[in-house]
């Protein structure tokens, strides 16, 4: 659970005001049609995607309900990881609960909503704490769960590095942009642009679907970035340059 690497946020964002703009607009489109929204966005490793939803989520996203899940690139049963990470924190379950006290959480975070007991048995059936069922129905359940979730607060779903999801995970996204319904959802997805060549046709043919690619920044940007970085300081123009030539834009 503990990052790959420390971030460092303190620093304004530079250059990424349209963008920004773009997540902004389909949370406020998701919000005011009560629907769906799948935004993926795509970018090579540090060019800035984690600083941009970091940026959204505490501002425009605050007032939202942030359930957010990783893939990993190695592993055992990392297929759903993702979504386990997703299901743990809109259910407050925590890793050493057993699998009955994870179903009770998980039947209480449903109090209420259609089907809540037939939702929370196929949700568990996905990782042990009941028999498994058919994969369709499950996406089902998952999808009922956002659905409840979204009553009174819009849901932000954060998915990072989609690039490594397994294709049934990627499956169930789709699922939810293509089906949930009432709801106010954004299914955020971060990628490197390597899902394309799994995914050729990701979110084509959706309506309410968005993808940008994160380009490197402009070179009056990184210059600025720099600036951001060094506060006070102040380094030679020779080197200011090389620092400008080697990063080739890249934060």
């Amino acid at each position: 659970g503990v990052a790959g690497h420390e971030r460092h946020l303190d620093s304004p964002m530079v250059g990424r005001a349209k963008e920004l703009s773009l997540l902004e607009h389909a949370l406020e489109r998701a919000v005011g049609e009560r629907t769906s929204h799948l935004f993926t966005l795509m970018g090579p490793a540090g060019v800035g995607k984690s600083r941009l939803v970091h940026e959204f989520l505490s501002g425009a996203a605050e007032g939202a309900t942030v359930l957010r899940g990783r893939c990993l690139s190695y592993g055992e049963g990392i297929t759903l990881f993702p979504l386990a990470e997703v299901i743990h924190r809109a259910a407050a379950i925590v890793d050493h609960d057993p699998p009955v006290v994870a179903r009770t959480k998980l039947e209480s975070a449903l109090s209420g909503a259609p089907e809540a007991e037939r939702a929370a048995g196929l949700i568990s059936g996905l990782f042990g704490w009941a028999e498994p069922g058919a994969t369709e129905d499950a996406f089902w359940a998952v999808r009922k769960l956002l659905e409840h979730l979204a009553r009174e607060r819009p849901v932000v779903l954060v998915f990072d590095d989609i690039h490594w999801g397994e294709p049934t995970f990627l499956d169930l996204i789709e699922h939810l942009a293509d089906w949930t319904r009432d709801a106010a959802v954004l299914l955020l997805c971060i990628a490197r642009p390597e899902l394309l060549e799994v995914r050729p046709g990701w979110g084509g043919g959706k309506l309410n679907a968005t993808a940008i690619l994160l380009e490197p920044l402009p070179a009056d940007d990184a210059s600025l970035l720099v600036d951001n970085l060094l506060g006070r300081a102040d380094i030679p123009e020779a080197a200011r340059a090389r620092i400008l030539d080697a990063a080739e834009g890249n934060p």
